[in-house]
């Protein structure tokens, strides 16, 4: 892949924008690809920067619903999913409307300032169902 920067760039941006909908979507197991690649390294930079290139578009933002439902002896059964694009802007934007929304309902939000990506979580407690959702804002390819 390092050999086809352009490619590992479309192939880092495909795993980033999962990721950002769902962060157990990464392409290798417990690592994501991103990670594999070290910036220090001559070949590796090259897929960064058309990593950072293919980030360059406007970006939305995601709200997304999950419920997860069991059955009556406690078999997990498949989790219903609901996306919804609340907005598009650039990611630094994005980001600080999540940011701010967030904190004035007390909800923290993880924020990758390198590349832009942030999401805050709702997980209500156990009384109050198996569900949760997220606002993110991955580029508007998802």
């Amino acid at each position: 892949m390092r050999s086809h920067p352009d490619i590992a760039g479309q192939v880092l941006r495909l795993e980033y924008t999962a990721m950002s909908l769902n962060p157990n979507a990464k392409l290798y197991g417990r690592k994501s690809l991103l990670e594999l690649f070290d910036p220090a390294q001559p070949r590796d930079r090259a897929c960064l920067e058309a990593f950072e290139r293919e980030l360059d578009v406007p970006w939305a933002l995601y709200h997304v619903r999950r419920l997860f439902l069991v059955t009556e002896d406690g078999r997990r059964r498949p989790v219903k999913r609901s996306t919804e694009r609340v907005d598009v802007g650039r990611p630094h934007q994005l980001a600080q409307r999540l940011i701010s929304i967030s904190q004035r309902h007390g909800v923290d939000v993880e924020h990758d300032p390198v590349y832009g990506r942030a999401r805050a979580w709702v997980r209500p407690g156990p009384r109050a169902g198996r569900w949760r959702r997220n606002s993110s804002p991955p580029p508007p390819h998802a």
